[in-house]
Order: structure tokens, then sequence, then C-alpha cells
């Protein structure tokens, strides 16, 4: 009896250890599940939605106390970040923010947090700053920071900064007054010049109010302010140029050629996505048809991203078949590109959308697998044709053992479901190779050429296929403006 009773505590203790080790594994994963949603994946600092938070909170007790400032935003753009990644690619890109990221992270006090906002801006949080003077001497001390030379792998690079300052106040409603006056004043700054700071102050208020950034962006729409320019797909077996796809970028009198993260979610947020998007499909379909009739032989797939909120718009399948229609474009060249990180918001009318876009001969791709939470169900209620894997995992698939795992599993599923695996960010001849070797059918990335206008897309057409080593390190205009291509 006494050996049936202890082999049956036996088994109790193993079972409550058993339940103990899941709860502490699904813990875990919890922990990392909330880290990936509020932190940034390249560079692990707190993202926009922690930020968000913190700022929250701080105006939450800013209304319980009789002061009128209670902190201040310092927010750090460096300045044409962009030419890095089109003149070094993106892998020094990183490598740059990487360094950048560190250099910020020893010079802040412990009193102060930071946080990446997105794109080639910082946004550190001070809740001791509440006079201009010290704010700005205090920026000043993060220009001098980052002034310094920063060495990656072979290249040592420099790069400016300017600073927008918002001083936390309590007539804030909510963080993004906060942030919408810290953006002014950046934008302030980036006029006068490098190593410039502005601090906010209520004489810029008309400029900040949402009203009047819509205005701006419909007269952008209006000046033809918008270009699309075309980032190659290549068969990794042969180089051979298969697809492109279309990116929007706005041509701002003030700033020169800005990328989507500086203006696209308030395009979004304002419903100017709308008007925006249609412009830029129906230029992408216009050019689609004119290679399909100068280069007949080359059966090149134009992809087109889609936000959630023009998928969620009624009238957005009957708008696309009308474009399609006018411009004469086969829809077979046409491929909508949905992002798997972002959150539709009706996800039932995006299927009816996306089933109906299927059944009309367009093809489908979902854009960042990997970095969100919806994988699985988005591949099992939409019939993919390609299937976008995240440059998350590629950068570190030469170097890394468990990208590279991820990587081929990626691959490998893409396959058993007969979708087609394009990787993304492939700036190296080594992730190039590895990526082959895994059975990856296709690529795009630096490595093979940056964005590029119609005159450089028609030269590789012409050829048919995509010469790494030939690909200049920036952008080609053709010895023409880049309205001229399109």
């Amino acid at each position: 009896m006494a050996i049936v009773v202890a082999g049956l505590l036996g088994l109790s203790i193993i079972a409550i250890g058993a339940a103990l080790a899941g709860q502490r594994a699904a813990a875990q994963a919890h922990r990392a599940l909330e880290r990936t949603t509020r932190c940034d994946v390249l560079t692990g600092l707190p993202n926009r939605a922690w930020l968000e938070e913190t700022l929250s909170h701080i105006l939450d007790v800013g209304r319980e106390s009789a002061a009128e400032r209670i902190g201040a935003v310092i927010l750090v753009e460096l300045r044409h970040f962009e030419e890095v990644n089109d003149s070094y690619g993106h892998e020094v890109g990183d490598g740059l923010m990487i360094a950048v990221t560190g250099q910020l992270q020893r010079s802040i006090t412990a009193d102060e947090q930071l946080f990446r906002l997105g794109g080639p801006q910082f946004v550190i949080i001070d809740r001791g700053l509440t006079d201009t003077g010290p704010t700005q001497r205090r920026a000043a001390e993060f220009h001098e920071a980052l002034a310094t030379p920063f060495r990656i792998g072979t290249d040592i690079l420099r790069i400016a900064t300017e600073v927008g300052v918002a001083m936390i106040e309590r007539h804030h409603e909510d963080p993004a007054d906060v942030l919408h006056d810290a953006v002014v004043a950046l934008q302030q700054a980036n006029r006068k010049g490098p190593s410039s700071t502005v601090v906010f102050d209520r004489t810029m208020r008309a400029e900040r109010s949402p009203a009047s950034l819509d205005k701006r962006l419909r007269e952008a729409l209006e000046r033809d302010e918008f270009w699309v320019l075309y980032l190659p797909v290549v068969a990794l077996d042969n180089n051979e140029l298969v697809g492109v796809e279309a990116l929007l970028r706005w041509a701002d009198p003030e700033r020169g050629l800005v990328g989507p993260d500086q203006f696209l979610r308030h395009l979004d947020e304002s419903g100017l996505i709308g008007p925006v998007g249609d412009r830029v499909f129906e230029q992408a379909c216009r050019q689609n048809r004119a290679w399909q009739q100068s280069f007949p032989a080359r059966e090149l797939l134009t992809t087109i991203n889609v936000s959630p909120r023009q998928l969620s718009h009624p009238d957005f399948l009957s708008r696309v078949l009308a474009i399609i229609t006018d411009t004469g474009a086969d829809p077979s060249r046409i491929c909508l590109e949905i992002t798997e990180g972002t959150e539709m918001r009706d996800i039932e009318s995006a299927w009816s959308t996306l089933l109906g876009a299927e059944e009309a001969g367009i093809k489908l791709a979902l854009d960042d697998f990997g970095t969100g939470y919806s994988s699985l169900s988005y591949l099992q209620r939409f019939s993919l044709d390609v299937l976008k894997i995240d440059r998350t995992f590629v950068s570190g698939i030469a170097t890394s053992r468990e990208d590279a795992a991820i990587t081929q599993q990626l691959v490998a599923m893409a396959h058993a479901l007969d979708i087609a695996p394009v990787a993304e960010g492939v700036d190296s001849a080594q992730q190039a190779q590895a990526l082959h070797g895994m059975g990856c059918d296709y690529a795009q990335g630096y490595y093979f050429s940056p964005p590029q206008p119609v005159t450089a897309i028609e030269a590789m057409l012409a050829t048919g296929v995509v010469r790494p080593a030939e690909q200049a390190s920036s952008i080609d205009w053709g010895g023409g403006s880049p309205r001229e291509s399109f």
C-alpha cells in the first residue's frame, strides 16, 4: 500500500512539475510576445506604442499636479538617412542604426527614456526638463554625441542630426498632441539645416494642426508630387528580372524626396490614402502595360502595396477593376500586397475584397511574413500567390543559425502550400547564395538594386537580368528628372 501511495505521490509531483513548467513556458512566451509588440525589432528599443503609453501615463500624473510643464520630448532625426541605404545598402544602414542606438543609450541619463519612433527618428523623454534653456542645451549634447564618425564594417560614416523639442504640458490632451508638437518643431529644424534644434512654441500651433498637414498632402496630390519607384524582384537561380514592387515617395519641395515612413501614417489616418493609393495603382498598372507592349517576351509582375484602410473601403475592388480596365493592364501581371503585421479593421470585408480580386485574375502577396500574430490565419483565409519573407530573418541568414533555420522553414512552408517565396532585404552575395541553397525562388534587396525609376527598369528588361555588380549604389535617374520617368 505504501508503495502504491508513494507511486501516486510521485506521479502527482511529476504532474505538478509539468504543469508549473508549462505555466513558466507560457509566461515566457507571453513576455516574448509582449516584447515583440512593444519593442523595435532592429534596435530592441521601446517602440512608438510603448512611447505613447509612457506619454499617456506622464500626462495622467501631470494633470494632478500644479505644474504647467511636466517634462520634455526630444525628437532626434538622422539627416538624409535614406542616402546611406541608397549608397551603401540596408545592411550598412541597419549597422549604422544599431551604432546610433548604442551611442544614444550611452548618452542618456538615469532619468531619461529612449525610444525609436520609426525610420531615422528617436525620442528621448526627460521628466526633469521643464525649461526651454536647459532643454536646448541637452539637445545640443545629443547633436555632439552623434557627430562622432561611426565605423560600420570597412566604412566610416558621419551623419548629421536635427532635433525638434516639445515641452510636455498639462494642456496636452493625449500623446498624439505632444508628438505632433515635436514633429512640427523638427520640420522647422529641417529647414534650418544640420545640427539645428527648434523648441515648439504656440506660434507654430496653426502649422501643426491636422487640417494644415492635410492641406499640404492634398496640395502634393494636386501638384503630382507623389512619385513611384520600382524595386526589382529577381529569380535567384539565374538573376532574371521577374517583377517589381511599386514604392511610393513624396517629392516635397521643402524636404526633398521623402520616404513613406514620414507621411504614410497620416495619409492613412486622414483618409487620403484612398486617392493617393488610386494614383499609385493607376501609375503602376499603366506602366506595367507599357512594359508589356515594349517587352512582350518578359512576363513582369508588378506588386502594389495595399493598406487595411483601402481594403476595408466598400468601393476598393470596383476601383481596382476599373483602373485595370482603363489602363489595359493584364490582371495576371498585377499583384496586391497586404502587410501581415498590420491590423485589418474588417477581416470579413477584406476577405470578400481579396476573393473578388483573385477571381478577376489578380495575384495576392503577403508582406513581412512572420513578424505578427496573424500569419497562419492569413494563410488559412487567403489563397496567396506570393509570400514575402521579412528582412528581419534574411539579414542574419549567413551568420545566425536561428535566422537560417527560420528562413528555411518559411521557404519549405511556402513550397508546401504552392506559394512563391520572395526574400526581402537581400543586401549581400552571401545572403543570396544561402537563400538559393535553401531553395528560395526569388529575392529583392539592395544587393541586386535599390528602387529605380522607369528608365533603369527598362534597361534591365532589355537584357532580362539584373547583375548586382553593375548596379549603381544610388538611384540613377537616367539623365532626366524623376518626373520624366512616369
